[in-house]
């Protein structure tokens, strides 16, 4: 593949996959700022989705009488099924033939140069560029950038590289290549984030504390920022809330909520209090794993205990768990082939 039609390639990808968002309203005011649900767009396109164990391949998209289908693999985690889920779809909204992928779609920077790159066939290239596009549109870099309050110069730290990554839907590697597409970092920096290992990120939040799954646990670091945020985890996961708290005002985080829906306290402490700021805010830190599947959403409070309804302040989160580790019809197309006549 020459250079311009790779260039020719990136661009229907990319056209097809923000023309999609612009259809399914996923472009539009709250939406804007929330991780896209690609499962559920796959869904809404009519394609049945699919979930199954599968030994080497990711997923496959696949036609038959008139019908479209998306096989996912069960034993991957949540950032390499959303991809793999996008790039499949890729191939169904561009009309490709059916088509199976395995790691090797991973492997290659789906808008990066080089020469490598132009070795990979035109319809993989555009489901590549598509399912960049379409996981992670450049609105939904740009408003996480405002809401986390994160500068170009933040992305230098592969922490908040990993944290960027859980709120865009994205594996690590996904949310650099996104970054380097949408020039918020060079290809420099870029090479130098993907010799990050994730594990030691999630580690490095959990003070001693082990991760329940090493292969799919991920560690969301959340605070005051994600107010209202969507949070659609595995259910491995384990959730760092870091939260100041205004003690020398009598104000304490309460977490009646946490407990109410099915989590569980593993850690719960506070951050030593500078030097010489005695009566200062502290930083409320605690670490929580749902003990069950979630789909809620938690109101946490700040309050004085004496008078709780005085000026609390609160903490909103929207909490979903994702089922993709089960095998089976994804869970609407399920239930409504078991409620149809």
């Amino acid at each position: 593949m020459t250079r311009q039609q790779d260039r020719i390639s990136i661009l229907r990808g990319m056209k097809a996959a923000l023309g999609l968002l612009h259809d399914l309203g996923l472009d539009r005011e709250g939406k804007r700022v929330q991780r896209v649900d690609v499962f559920d767009s796959i869904d809404r396109t009519g394609a049945a989705l699919m979930f199954k164990p599968m030994e080497k391949l990711l997923g496959a998209f696949m036609k038959q009488s008139g019908m479209a289908g998306i096989i996912l693999n069960t034993e991957r985690p949540l950032g390499m099924q959303r991809f793999t889920a996008a790039h499949e779809l890729g191939h169904l909204i561009l009309q490709h033939d059916p088509h199976a992928d395995d790691d090797g779609i991973l492997r290659r920077g789906p808008i990066a140069d080089g020469r490598a790159f132009r070795l990979v066939p035109p319809e993989e290239r555009e489901a590549d560029a598509f399912a960049s596009y379409f996981l992670l549109p450049p609105h939904l870099i740009a408003a996480q950038m405002e809401v986390q309050g994160w500068g170009p110069e933040h992305f230098s730290s592969p922490e908040n590289v990993y944290q960027a990554s859980l709120r865009f839907g994205t594996s690590f590697s996904g949310a650099v290549y996104g970054l380097e597409r949408e020039k918020v970092i060079g290809a420099g920096l870029r090479q130098q984030l993907l010799k990050t290992r994730p594990q030691s990120l999630k580690l490095g939040l959990l003070d001693g504390q082990p991760l329940p799954n090493p292969r799919r646990s991920d560690v969301w670091h959340l605070t005051e920022k994600d107010e209202g945020a969507v949070v659609e985890a595995g259910r491995d996961d384990l959730f760092l809330l870091r939260l100041r708290e205004d003690t020398g005002a009598g104000y304490v985080w309460t977490f009646d909520e946490l407990w109410d829906a099915g989590f569980v306290i593993l850690k719960d402490g506070r951050e030593p209090v500078p030097e010489g700021q005695i009566g200062a805010p502290t930083v409320r830190r605690i670490l929580a794993q749902a003990e069950r599947p979630l789909a809620e959403t938690l109101r946490l409070k700040e309050c004085r205990p004496w008078d709780p309804e005085d000026d609390p302040h609160t903490l909103t989160l929207h909490c979903r768990t994702a089922t993709s580790d089960e095998a089976g019809l994804f869970e609407r197309q399920r239930l409504e082939r078991l409620a149809a006549p």
